[in-house]
Formats: structure tokens, C-alpha cells, sequence
């Protein structure tokens, strides 16, 4: 699998501003945002791009934030010294600090400036709180779509290669935990060179939209699908053994097959499969996949072939499904006394369901329990986002969506159990994974730092 080396800065950096080659289109992108945006490169200090915005409002900046800071600061004619510069923040803190700056006009303003981490690049973003109250709705809202850009490929919209990448050593980290299988994909359109060579790039580009299409619509919604480079595509698959993820990929072989795409008629894919092991690093565990694919490439083309290690033979796989017990400790509270005691009724409420499941309970117990669940499952996401929005967590809506899917789900759960057609295994897949170990251990503990954040002073002072 190709990997080219990430292009390195000139040295030394003149003046300017240089496209970030992490980031894609990263100037036409900040130029989109509402408000004045600036990166700034962690190591050496200096700025390496400013949307439109910016330069409008402060002109081109050059050399480094510090100097660039105490200029901004320094009233014309003035030899006071200016405000210390937010200190660059951790992988999950953002520094906000408001003072008044001095534009490009030379006129005073009263500005908001964020700080946080984006990548190997400080994001610097200035809001303007003078004359107007959306001012902090505008960087909200500059801050979740630059973030969602960030991570999503222009073309196809799945996740970049680096999102991927996260996702995945978030999974295997989970994998160490608590043991759950997982398994990745790689699929390639087969002889994608000659479709660009005979049709041009334009229509390659709609193959490769069409083909994210058909793998996104057999895959699950725990699924995670990224494009890893040009027609390699990998996806990630959450509580899956290599016997359930070879399966799924001659499905999605099918789905290639099955019609022809507009305008270059029939195509076919492969597929390498691998489960991860225990011991194994990200790259080793890509790299086993990748070898699966060449494999069948090599082999003929549109076929699935598994790379043959697994971490699990049929008994623990049977044992897993078993699942007897979730375990609360002290180190799955996130801080909140609320959200904490709603988290432990939670799991104790799991906990009975998989004791029915195991002890084969009467239908009528496991219904009643599933209602009292959704119960209590509805009041504590309502409380939680009443939590995240007092504390201005700034992804709380991708959060309340992360809700009502959740809800939506186990709401299905209800409706088979009321009618005894609910399989154990989706109960106990909810239960486990979705609900207990990617939610409340997982998105949940994003908002820590936000929880841990002090008051602010004008806060502080209506609580007194």
C-alpha cells in the first residue's frame, strides 16, 4: 500500500504563508470561516496561513505569534507593555483569552482569541466582541466545521486517512480493555488506472463516490469507513471477529459487482482482511491486511482474501457472546455527580438484562426491563446535555445526535422484545458495546476536560 512521505516545510521559512500538507485545500477552507483564523506551527512558532478575514482585519502577520501578539496590543504611540499571549494548549484543552487589539486601522477592538491544538499546528482563532452578541456563536459554529473539513475526504465525505487512523487506535485500545474483536477491511477497485487513462480523472472521481456509496450501504452504523489514498479504502469493524469481517467483504465484493457503474460500465474490487491480534501495533495490523490484498490481486482480482491469524478461536468467541457481567470502577466516572450516578443505574439496568439473557428469564421480565432502561436512558441524555450546554461543551450537538441514534436504536430493541422476536446477541451488542463501552466509556469521557474547566468569574460571582 502506497504511503508517500508527508512533504516537509522549506527551511528557512520566508515570509508568507504556506499550504499546510496535512490539510486539504487548507486556504480555500479557512477563507470559508466567519471569523479571523491563523495557524501557526507548534515547533518553530511562526504563522503559516491566515484566512481573508484576518489579514482584513490585522493585516498579513509575519514572523512569529509572539511578536506578531505584542504588536496587535501596543496602542499607536503607546510603550506600555502588551498582555501575555495564551499559553498553546494540550491534545484536549483550548486557552480563550479576551483583551483589546489594535487593527490594521488603528482602531481599538475588544477581541476574543482561542487557542487550541489542531494537528502539529496551533489554531488561532479572533473573535470581534464589540459590537455584536452572535460573535460567539460564529466561532462555534468556525470551529465544528473546520474541525468536521478536517476529517472528512472532500470527495467521497468518509473520513481522511489520519481520522482513520485515530478511530483505529481508539478501537484497539478498547480491543486491550475489554477484549471485544475487531477486524479491518481493505478493498481497492480493481484496475482503477485504465478507467482514469480511457475516461479521464472527472469520471474516476464519480467512480470513486459511487463505490464509498456501495460500501457505506452494507456496512453497519458502529462501522467506521475511511478513504486511506486514492482507490484504497479501509474499513474498520467494531466487535468483529475475521469470520464475521470476511463475510461482510464478500458482500461488499458483491455490491461492486452486482450493477455497473455510470459511464464505465461493470467494475470489480478486492479485499484483504485481517483481525486484529493481541501485542500487535496499528502498523503491523495494516500491514497483514494490505499483504491479504495483494494476495488477491495477485490471485485473480474481485475476490476477499483473510490474512490467517485471529486472536480468538470458536470457544472464546462463544464465551464472549455469553457475556456475563459489566463491571462499574471508580475510573468510569467522568466528574459529574449527576452523570456518574446515571452512569452506574445504567449499568446495573444492563447488568439485569444480561442476567435474564444468561438465566433465559420469562419475555415479560426482559420487555419490562428493556422499558425501565429506555427510561432511564431518556432522562439521563436529557440531563447530560442540559450539563453540556451549561458548561458550553463545544461538540454538545454531535453529542445529542450521538443520543437520539442511540435512543432510536434501543427503541427497536423494545418494539422486537414486545413482540419475542428480539435476538439476544443485538441485546447483548447494544449493551456492551454500543451503549456502555463506546458511549458512556467512550464519547463521554471527551467532556472531561470541559467539566474540570474553573467558573467563569462573572459565574462565580452570580453564585455567590
Amino acid at each position: 500500500m502506497d504511503s508517500p512521505e508527508r512533504a516537509a516545510y522549506p527551511e528557512p521559512m520566508p515570509k508568507g504563508f504556506y499550504p499546510l500538507p496535512d490539510t486539504l485545500d487548507c486556504a480555500e477552507i479557512l477563507n470559508r470561516l466567519p471569523v479571523a483564523i491563523a495557524l501557526v506551527d507548534v515547533d518553530s512558532g511562526r504563522f503559516t496561513t491566515a484566512n481573508e478575514i484576518f489579514r482584513e482585519s490585522f493585516g498579513s502577520p509575519e514572523g512569529d505569534f509572539s511578536t506578531w501578539w505584542q504588536g496587535v496590543h501596543r496602542a499607536p504611540a503607546s510603550t506600555a507593555s502588551p498582555a501575555a499571549p495564551p499559553a498553546p494548549p494540550d491534545s484536549s484543552m483550548r486557552e480563550s483569552i479576551e483583551s483589546d487589539m489594535y487593527g490594521a486601522d488603528g482602531y481599538p477592538r475588544h477581541m476574543r482569541t482561542e487557542v487550541r491544538l489542531h494537528g502539529r499546528h496551533l489554531l488561532v482563532c479572533l473573535v470581534d466582541l464589540t459590537d455584536s452578541d452572535n460573535r460567539q456563536d460564529l466561532l462555534r459554529q468556525a470551529l465544528a466545521e473546520m474541525e468536521t473539513r478536517s476529517i472528512t475526504d472532500p470527495l467521497t465525505g468518509l473520513l481522511t486517512r489520519r481520522r482513520l487512523e485515530e478511530a483505529s487506535l481508539s478501537e484497539m485500545h478498547r480491543f486491550r480493555r475489554f477484549g471485544h474483536p475487531i477486524s479491518l477491511i481493505i478493498a481497492d477497485i480493481d484496475h482503477f488506472k485504465l478507467i482514469n487513462d480511457s475516461f479521464g480523472h472527472p469520471v474516476g472521481d464519480q467512480v470513486l463516490v459511487e463505490f464509498a456509496v456501495r460500501l457505506s450501504s452494507e456496512c453497519r452504523d458502529l462501522d467506521v469507513i475511511g478513504r486511506y489514498g486514492g482507490e484504497e479504502f479501509v474499513i474498520l469493524l467494531p466487535s468483529t471477529p475475521l469470520a464475521g469481517a470476511f463475510t461482510l467483504a464478500n458482500k461488499l465484493r458483491s455490491a461492486i459487482t452486482q450493477a455497473p457503474f455510470d459511464r464505465v460500465g461493470p467494475l470489480s474490487a478486492s479485499f484483504g482482511v485481517a483481525e486484529c491480534v493481541a501485542g500487535e501495533d496499528w502498523h503491523s495490523w495494516v500491514t497483514r491486511a494490505d499483504q491479504a490484498l495483494y494476495r488477491a490481486k495477485s490471485g485473480g482480482r474481485n475476490r476477499v482474501v483473510a490474512a490467517p491469524e485471529s486472536a480468538f478461536n470458536e470457544r472464546d468467541i462463544k464465551h464472549r457472546n455469553r457475556l456475563d457481567r459489566l463491571t462499574w470502577e471508580d475510573g468510569h466516572c467522568v466528574g459529574d455527580p449527576v452523570i456518574d450516578a446515571q452512569h452506574h443505574h445504567l449499568f446495573e439496568l444492563a447488568n439485569r438484562l444480561l442476567t435474564l439473557v444468561r438465566e433465559a428469564g420469562p419475555p415479560a421480565d426482559l420487555h419490562a426491563t428493556i422499558r425501565t432502561l429506555v427510561q432511564a436512558t431518556s432522562r439521563h441524555f436529557r440531563d447530560e446535555e442540559a450539563i453540556l450546554t451549561a458548561i458550553d461543551y463545544p461538540r454538545r450537538d454531535q453529542h445529542a445526535k450521538a443520543h437520539r441514534i442511540l435512543s432510536a436504536k434501543l427503541d427497536a430493541l423494545s418494539s422486537q422484545s414486545a413482540l419475542g422476536t428480539l435476538p439476544t446477541s443485538k441485546l447483548i451488542e447494544f449493551l456492551a458495546y454500543d451503549l456502555v463501552d463506546h458511549h458512556a466509556l467512550g464519547a463521554d469521557r471527551d467532556f472531561i476536560p470541559w467539566l474540570r474547566r474553573p467558573p467563569k468569574a462573572e459565574e462565580s460571582g452570580a453564585q455567590e
